[in-house]
């Protein structure tokens, strides 16, 4: 049901906060969107463009472990890990600790595949609004394997998807070069995932959305949110910008300021155990020659790389870290190398990017109201899938604070299984 003249502002103008805005807009609340930033200039700026339901694995602590010795001399790109920032992600990796069981991982497993059977046809919805449809690939995702044993080693993936009904297709070298003729060598198997959509630019994509909820009548405000404080009739918003202090009041509002929605929560009494997953990214514009037509993971070498309008874009593993911690070019360096192993990649075309993806110890998103504040909304911590699961997120919080029945269980993504 339609709420006519309710208020509502969304802080966070990434990939996640503007579906939310635009959902909830489409239920007739009058919106204002809030960043320090121009829209989708974050996370959702440098990542692989996946909306990906092959992606349906957290990070276990058996991940970290794995790579732990090439993570703490940093000789790996899949993971590097700075304990000189571990203050920052202790948290973090205590509950990593205490829930290492095959029962919540399972849990986690089902929980992101329920987001991501929906993901595509919900962004599919959105960018028929805002006329993007031409932005959206549907050629799947390459994950390929320079040897047997990696291969061999993550059958258990291999074997969820059977249980969950994702399909995919299994390739030996030839099979790969048909399918991608730029790739000639290096890689003895190749499995490709079909349920995978990607977004050949993002920001692209973003900005569509963000056109389109603008001409709808929504606000946008690049201001920095600093409080959020009950008023008489909902929520008043301190804002600070251009040496400007203001205030935005709603009826309703949903965080989803991704790695720096914790400050906020903080100030209200509520402590998630949330880490930055640091990640890079570098355009490169390779020869007619080499030439990939969908996104592609070098499991073995550590890196995506996905095919946008201005190029092929190379994005590395993870990096644990603090969020604002200056860059350390260590990471992207070993992936565009072991990258260049087997491609022709070509020149790098602008800056090196980095970024921080809000990630959970359970690699759940946060989905839901704040158990002490009614009327505050949690949609942040979507790790590496908040692109892929913007849209449906948008969706899901705008029924849940409609009253409507979500489109997915909503429970695993309960706030209070971190805060009471």
């Amino acid at each position: 049901m339609a709420v006519v003249g309710k208020s509502a502002v969304v802080l966070g103008a990434g990939m996640v906060g503007v579906c939310v805005a635009l959902h909830l807009q489409k239920s007739g609340y009058r919106v204002t969107l809030v960043d320090r930033k121009t829209p989708g200039m974050e996370a959702s700026y440098g990542n692989a463009g996946l909306i990906n339901r092959g992606s349906v694995f957290p990070l276990s602590l058996s991940d970290i472990t794995h790579h732990l010795s090439g993570a703490l001399l940093k000789n790996h790109p899949n993971v590097h890990v700075h304990l000189s920032q571990l203050p920052h992600y202790w948290h973090w990796l205590y509950y990593l600790l205490i829930g290492n069981s095959r029962s919540r991982y399972e849990a986690s497993v089902k929980g992101l595949d329920s987001l991501f059977r929906h993901a595509v046809a919900e962004h599919k919805t959105l960018l028929a609004m805002s006329g993007g449809k031409q932005q959206l690939m549907e050629k799947g995702w390459l994950r390929l394997y320079r040897q047997e044993a990696s291969f061999r080693a993550v059958q258990y993936q291999r074997d969820y998807y059977d249980r969950l009904g994702i399909r995919y297709d299994i390739f030996d070298p030839e099979g790969i070069s048909e399918l991608e003729p730029a790739i000639t060598s290096g890689f003895c198997k190749g499995v490709l995932i079909r349920d995978t959509a990607s977004l050949v630019d993002p920001s692209g994509v973003i900005n569509g959305y963000v056109n389109t909820f603008q001409s709808s009548g929504g606000q946008f405000c690049q201001v920095s949110a600093e409080n959020i404080t009950r008023d008489s009739d909902g929520f008043l918003i301190e804002t600070h910008g251009e040496n400007i202090r203001g205030h935005i009041r709603g009826h309703i509002v949903v965080l989803a300021l991704g790695s720096w929605s914790g400050e906020l929560c903080e100030k209200l009494g509520y402590s998630f155990p949330m880490a930055a997953e640091r990640g890079y990214h570098q355009q490169f514009q390779p020869s007619d020659a080499f030439q990939l037509s969908r996104p592609i993971h070098d499991v073995d070498g550590g890196y995506v790389m996905s095919p946008m309008n201005n190029g092929l874009r190379l994005t590395t593993g993870i990096e644990l870290s603090a969020r604002d911690a200056p860059p350390v070019s260590k990471q992207l360096y070993q992936a565009s190398r072991n990258a260049r192993e087997v491609f022709s990649l070509g020149n790098p075309v602008g800056a090196v990017w980095v970024g921080s993806r809000p990630s959970m110890p359970d690699g759940l998103p946060v989905i839901g109201e704040a158990p002490r504040h009614p009327g505050l909304w949690f949609a942040f911590g979507h790790g590496h899938a908040g692109v892929g699961t913007g849209a449906v997120t948008g969706r899901v919080i705008s029924e849940l604070i409609s009253k409507a029945r979500p489109v997915i269980d909503v429970s695993p993504f309960s706030p209070v299984r971190f805060v009471g």
